[in-house]
């Protein structure tokens, strides 16, 4: 089987060189004040390259905001088998950490930070797409194994529940992103989404590891 040939290699890396210099501009100067040209320029390729990998600077933001959530997927699936694994561990414990993890990354990393404060506006009703098809699945699963292990309440609606407590994290993102003080907004936030869910543990479960 033949390998991808120069041409190739070049196309995706300069695809790749693309998508970089935008998630930097994206970062410093948000989707507004960041133009085709001002993308095109830093990467040093023409605005013909641009619109051959992708239709407009908002598909690039679609792309970028889709992988962050990716990633807070793989949080999710990743917590899945942790408590899988370890059935002997408070399981709402995991809980508490998937949700700090996530909120921690607000402060830590400026480009969860930002592409999720910029994305509500800049991709509309595609934001609510790419957060149901991509990240709530992985939260779904988790609050499965959840119920499974009788962690949680009877007849807990999984599927409503995800979709609200990935709301209540992007919201989190948002709140400690404009906040003044982030590390107190932080732990306000974690304090707040922690006893929602502490609704959720069974009677005769200990949620010790949310409170």
């Amino acid at each position: 089987m033949r390998g991808p040939n120069r041409r190739q290699m070049y196309a995706e890396q300069t695809r790749a060189d693309l998508v970089a210099t935008a998630r930097k501009l994206f970062v410093d100067n948000g989707f507004a004040g960041t133009s085709v040209e001002a993308i095109t320029g830093a990467a040093l390729v023409s605005k013909g390259t641009f619109y051959h990998h992708f239709p407009d600077k908002k598909a690039m933001f679609a792309e970028l905001y889709t992988e962050l959530i990716q990633q807070v997927g793989a949080l999710g699936d990743a917590t899945s088998e942790a408590v899988r694994a370890t059935p002997g561990t408070p399981a709402m414990t995991a809980v508490a950490n998937l949700t700090h993890a996530f909120l921690r990354r607000t402060i830590d990393d400026p480009l969860h930070r930002e592409l999720m404060a910029q994305a509500p506006a800049v991709l509309g009703e595609q934001y609510r797409h790419i957060n149901e098809t991509v990240a709530q699945p992985p939260i779904e699963r988790l609050l499965t194994v959840l119920a499974e292990r009788g962690d949680l309440q009877p007849d807990v609606p999984v599927a409503t529940v995800a979709r609200l407590l990935l709301a209540g994290l992007c919201e989190g993102n948002q709140i400690i992103a404009a906040a003044a003080d982030r590390e107190d907004a932080l732990a306000r936030t974690f304090r707040a989404i922690t006893l929602l869910m502490s609704g959720l543990a069974a009677d005769d479960v200990s949620a010790r590891g949310l409170t």
